[in-house]
């Protein structure tokens, strides 16, 4: 684990400021090498501080503290794009990591917690329906030209099918495709 001057999760814990590091906002941004620019950096993320914690903590109370910071994010962040590009981008790798302990009981993933996301899918499910409009206008981080013609609603929709469809994780693809 990062010192605890480092760890943005360590210090969003104790700030009680989850749902900030889950967006990624400047202060809880996990530094990371990356080919895009992405408003948190949820692989490094996860694997480094979130999988980290939990291996050497195992705090029971951490997974259901983790899905309210997304439920909130979801509900309270100021750029509702933002908080759901970051909160897709945390299921879909938690659901890949799930997939990996499942296939590899040896990987690095074979102590991951188990986290309910039905909660966090449905309330992710209403805010792309209700946000498509201003979802297809945006254009940044993969809703860029060179991976989308609708900004992030597409991205998002890839999202959402393999999650359901790959990852076996819950269905957020929205009724109004």
């Amino acid at each position: 684990m990062k010192d605890n001057l480092d760890n943005v999760l360590l210090i969003a814990l104790a700030d009680d400021a989850l749902d900030k590091f889950v967006v990624g906002e400047t202060f809880y941004f996990e530094e990371a090498k990356a080919d895009t620019k992405e408003p948190q950096n949820v692989r490094d993320a996860f694997d480094l501080l979130v999988l980290d914690y939990w291996t050497k903590t195992k705090h029971e109370t951490f997974p259901g503290k983790f899905a309210t910071a997304m439920l909130k994010a979801l509900a309270t962040y100021p750029d509702k794009n933002r908080a759901i590009y970051a909160v897709a981008f945390w299921i879909q790798y938690y659901h890949y990591c799930l997939k990996q302990k499942k296939s590899n009981p040896d990987s690095k993933y074979r102590e991951l917690f188990e986290m309910d996301t039905a909660g966090v899918a449905g309330a992710l499910k209403h805010e792309l329906e209700v946000n498509k409009a201003e979802l297809i206008t945006d254009t940044r981080w993969a809703g860029e030209s060179w991976n989308s013609k609708q900004g992030l609603w597409e991205p998002l929709i890839r999202m959402a099918l393999g999650i359901r469809d790959k990852f076996e994780g819950p269905d957020f693809v929205p009724d109004n495709l």
